[in-house]
């Protein structure tokens, strides 16, 4: 019923313990729920319920009902116009004497607190709490009990007042006894109190009211809110009102047993037949996961006594839990014991939790200041939140990374986890990012990578099996290692020999095809080289020259580099030379196409990272994006993911294993954030055509 997903033998079920007069049939009258409190969706019908079940009780009883008021005033509060913003509040200074009768006969739920105008008792009545008194006695909201006596007196409209009401609780914790002096066992006093309410009159206006009463109800019937965390023998239900299959839940769970469960009336079977959203099936999954790992010894209790269960697996909070698990454990989980409306969960349904957000800012960027949050397994000391005196500072560092930066949920990407026998750290960083490109548009990326090379043909019909649950990602790194290995095992060992980025990355893009055309000229007198070169290769290595460099002191961007780059040559021009001038033909080019990856080498610490480059392809732009840099230091390399968005992700196979680090928005991060990553520099930027 919690997943909407009952059967048709559910309903036939439930509908066997629908009220009737048949001799098979529950009865509502019977002695088992004659004095059971109904469970309603709605407070009006909760209000009508308990006032005939007032009276019916003591007809039963053969006792008179006594009816005690409330002491009513002006209150000088003003209304929460947040709750009450349709209603105009009255501005009556005193409470006349027709108004006093209307508030008293008005319905509890007509007024903010729930707090009656009188209260009709008679001995042995079901009462039911409404506030937290003392909770150390078990004087708790919704504590239920049963009147046993009481204390009054007269009012100032010469009514009857409660002063006290005497009641004894019932349902109390196992060998639980409440003993109040001069008292029998369980039995407390509830005193007349004051409390602050909204009434709502009949005109549709609000008024502050200031309210002397025994702050409870009566317990013949309460609202399927009121009954959550309640476990009842005797459980009646009107499931007439309840808006969706959570009511029912609610409602029809509280029973401890079939026998106990009476349902008033028929109801609708589709709100528990019509499924339910996948945002709630992922929530009960997280449920089901959690509960896998925190309530079942053999499963996480035993696995971290014999040292099987990694340090990585660990979480403050519920989500962190789920995530680092989900990212240890990197294949479908164990959901056999699940309800099979929930088995529908897929690996994808799984892997999503390792890229759901959680509240209270979990990632934050690194180096901006004190305020970065500290993720658990980073150390074992907790972080104090900031004091008063520097709350605004802190929140002027880590405000705009922990509000402006949280990426959608679809953004999160996913990593490899570093082979420790045969060295990967240069397959994992450039498959994190390329993988992560291709995963946005799977069919579009597809067909670039088969027009690339063989190997990235190869390649892209692995990501799609990764990407249907048909392998792991590891296992496509592996076969693609493994290919590459086969044909040149030099470049390509196994082993902690390593493998070179430049090599991997060359051998990927090494096609013969070239994606620019063009002609060296010289600008001095206008001579024109006969024949056509053929340019832009997808795989570049970066190295500005000495003018670049005069000309750009704070660094030589990409873009620049790239534009002065195909231009220029180290052809003299043959005319110039005869007539004893020294001059360089320059490349006049046009751009046929372009590759949808440029794979950029940085080979100098003065060039500027780009965020985007273009080229003008038959007189329109076309435009390529940052999505990726890879950093290489200390015989280990590691990357950083750029989102389409420029959400700026941090990926280490060997620390962070599949899942990636948010670091924050390029918009945000210092400008040269990206030169590099936890002590090592970038190598390679990777730019992907945008659409």
């Amino acid at each position: 019923m919690r997943y909407a997903a009952c059967t048709t033998e559910d309903i036939s079920f439930l509908r066997t313990r629908i009220a009737g007069l048949g001799p098979t049939d529950p009865r509502l009258d019977s002695r088992l729920f004659r004095n059971a409190a109904i469970i309603t969706a709605w407070n009006s019908q909760k209000d009508v319920i308990n006032r005939l079940g007032a009276k019916r009780f003591a007809e039963d009883a053969n006792q008179e009902l006594s009816t005690f008021y409330s002491i009513d005033r002006i209150s000088s509060r003003s209304v929460d116009k947040s709750r009450w913003k349709r209603c105009e509040q009255s501005k009556l200074s005193r409470i006349s004497t027709r108004l006093q009768n209307r508030l008293w006969n008005a319905a509890p739920s007509s007024n903010s607190e729930h707090l009656p105008g009188k209260l009709t008792l008679c001995l042995g009545m079901p009462f039911l709490l409404r506030t937290n008194d003392a909770t150390e006695l078990c004087m708790t909201k919704g504590q239920e009990s049963v009147v046993i006596g009481w204390d009054e007196s007269v009012g100032p409209d010469g009514q009857r007042v409660l002063d006290t009401l005497f009641v004894r609780l019932l349902n109390l914790p196992a060998e639980r006894i409440v003993q109040i002096p001069d008292l029998p066992p369980n039995v407390v006093p509830l005193v007349r109190t004051t409390s602050h309410i909204t009434a709502l009159l009949e005109d549709d206006t609000v008024l502050a009211i200031a309210r002397e009463q025994v702050t409870g109800l009566l317990n013949f019937a309460i609202t399927d809110y009121t009954a959550q965390g309640k476990s009842r023998s005797e459980n009646p239900v009107d499931l007439t009102n309840c808006k969706d299959h959570k009511g029912y839940y609610v409602a029809l769970s509280r029973a401890t047993t079939a026998a106990g469960t009476i349902i008033l009336q028929d109801f609708d079977e589709s709100k528990i037949t019509c499924g339910v959203s996948g945002h709630l099936r992922q929530e009960f999954r997280e449920l089901e996961l959690l509960h896998q790992q925190t309530l079942i010894p053999l499963w996480i209790t035993k696995l971290k006594h014999r040292g099987l269960l990694p340090r990585v697996v660990t979480g403050v909070y519920r989500r962190q839990l789920i995530r680092s698990y989900s990212r240890w454990k990197g294949s479908k989980p164990d959901v056999e014991d699940l309800y099979p409306a929930m088995r529908e969960a897929t690996f994808q349904d799984f892997a999503r939790l390792d890229r759901s957000f959680d509240d209270y800012g979990e990632w934050c960027p690194s180096g901006v200041g004190n305020g970065r949050r500290i993720r658990p397994n980073e150390g074992d000391k907790d972080v104090e939140p900031p004091s008063k005196r520097n709350k605004k500072a802190a929140l002027a560092v880590v405000g705009p990374h922990r509000f402006a930066d949280i990426p959608d949920a679809s953004e999160y990407p996913i990593g490899l986890i570093w082979d420790s026998t045969n060295y990967s750290c240069g397959y994992d960083a450039f498959f994190t990012v390329l993988y992560n490109i291709w995963i946005r548009a799977p069919g579009e990326w597809s067909a670039h990578l088969r027009s690339t090379s063989n190997l990235m043909t190869q390649l892209s019909a692995l990501l799609a099996e990764v990407s249907q649950e048909l392998l792991t990602f590891e296992n496509a790194r592996d076969n693609v290692r493994r290919m590459m290995h086969a044909v040149n095992p030099q470049q390509f060992p196994y082993g902690v020999l390593g493998t070179s980025i430049d090599k991997l990355v060359g051998a990927l893009f090494h096609v013969n095809r070239t994606h620019a055309r063009g002609q060296r000229k010289c600008n001095t007198c206008g001579y024109i080289e006969a024949g056509e070169h053929r340019l832009f290769a997808p795989y570049m290595c970066a190295i500005p020259n000495s003018s670049q460099l005069e000309a750009y002191p704070d660094g030589v961007p990409i873009s620049v580099w790239l534009q002065d780059d195909l231009r220029r040559t180290f052809v003299r021009c043959p005319v110039c030379a005869a007539n004893n001038t020294r001059s360089r033909l320059t490349m006049e080019y046009v751009v046929d196409s372009l590759p949808p990856l440029i794979v950029i080498a940085i080979d100098h610490a003065s060039l500027h990272y780009s965020r985007s480059l273009c080229f003008e392809i038959s007189n329109s732009m076309s435009m390529h994006r940052l999505r990726g840099v890879i950093y290489g230091g200390g015989f280990h390399f590691t990357a950083r993911y750029i989102s389409e968005s420029g959400v700026v992700w941090f990926h280490d196979g060997m620390t962070t294993g599949r899942a990636c680090e948010l670091e924050g928005n390029l918009d945000n991060l210092p400008h040269d954030f990206l030169r590099s990553a936890r002590g090592k520099p970038a190598i390679d930027l990777v730019y992907a055509k945008v659409k």
